[in-house]
């Protein structure tokens, strides 16, 4: 009840200056059709960029054969957050292989089997700071989050009310609870939770075909895994906040979705380490590294746990985040290493 009347007076206090997220306009997040916009790309540049992600595993793609030591067959699809038409136009052999699949592995599953479950999953413990003392601060009182620039906890903070925190979320969430929040993108606001990100529309598309439903993490797996180590919760927000970062037009953007679509996410995870570098330079190579050992390799390996006794039986779709399928510690390799044959599929209109 605490938390609740705090939450409520924070909400009543004068509205502050007007959002440096503003720049996240109607206009500036809309993209009629996607492609790359070289010149629109931060120094050192495209070409730069390209290279770094040369020496990056499994590089390009975003679907892919699994087949199983006894013959069975089953797929991997990397998705993006994002409910842009054009990412959900599903390509026709992503489609008919959630068509034809007995199970659809999801990365988490929201839907809940119980008004218990449901209760529970809005009032993760883990989301919020010490209820006991809302007023109470162990930062430094300089208007920091994370230790991070004040520029970027200021980012931060109006993420928050475009979230429906307050300015103040640093101190009614816990470092877990501004990760968790921070995952949303700004363009996505404009979707009004009418269009389903493309994760949730294949948990849809998997439900109506009469898959089964497998859930590689459970509601909350995200908070309490964090708990008790708030440096890796700040390496993330540090990361994710630094995705903030105000720009000018869609170019940006139009660059982003088309990558996706040409199946190009090893160059994607180059540019949003180079950005990373530009908004907070070493910290935020320091911070990457610690993000990356949770956010792909630890859960990359509680995924391959989970689908151990999917393989022999084959027919399986699994739908995961496009970043965690490259690199060393990326599912592909882990795949692979646990004695699985996986193949590229290539996509219409995807990079060779």
């Amino acid at each position: 009840m605490l938390r609740r009347s705090f939450l409520l007076a924070v909400f009543l206090l004068p509205a502050a200056i007007a959002p440096a997220q503003d720049w996240a306009t109607k206009e500036t997040c809309t993209v009629d059709l996607p492609e790359v916009h070289e010149e629109a790309l931060e120094p050192p540049g495209f070409a730069a960029i390209e290279t770094g992600a040369a020496d990056i595993a499994n590089a390009a793609g975003r679907f892919w054969k699994v087949t199983a030591p006894n013959g069975a067959v089953s797929h991997l699809w990397g998705t993006m957050r994002s409910s842009h038409p054009m990412i959900l136009d599903l390509p026709r052999q992503v489609r008919d292989t959630i068509n034809r699949a007995r199970t659809v592995a999801i990365e988490v599953d929201e839907t809940a089997e119980s008004r218990e479950e449901h209760r529970a999953a809005i009032h993760f413990e883990g989301y919020y700071s010490d209820a006991s003392d809302p007023f109470a601060s162990d930062g430094p009182g300089d208007g920091t989050i994370a230790g991070l620039p004040l520029q970027v906890s200021d980012w931060i903070r109006d993420r928050a009310l475009y979230t429906g925190w307050s300015e103040d979320a640093e101190i009614v969430l816990s470092p877990a609870g501004l990760a968790a929040m921070l995952r949303s993108d700004p363009c996505e606001d404009f979707s009004r939770r009418a269009f389903p990100m493309q994760d949730n529309y294949i948990h849809l598309l998997g439900t109506l075909a009469g898959a089964d439903i497998l859930a590689l993490e459970k509601p909350g797996d995200f908070l309490a895994d964090l708990e008790g180590r708030d440096e890796t919760a700040e390496a993330i927000i540090a990361v994710r906040a630094a995705r903030l970062h105000p720009v000018a037009d869609n170019r940006k953007r139009s660059t982003l979705l088309a990558l996706y679509l040409q199946g190009r996410t090893g160059i994607i995870r180059s540019w949003q380490s180079v950005q990373l570098q530009n908004v907070l330079g070493q910290r935020g190579m320091d911070a990457l590294r610690i993000a990356d050992d949770f956010m792909v390799t630890f859960r990359n390996r509680r995924f391959l746990d989970k689908l151990a006794r999917e393989w022999p039986k084959g027919e399986v779709l699994v739908a995961v985040d496009a970043g965690q399928i490259p690199g060393e510690t990326g599912l592909v390799r882990m795949f692979r290493d646990a004695g699985l044959t996986v193949q590229r599929i290539h996509l219409a209109g995807e990079a060779p």
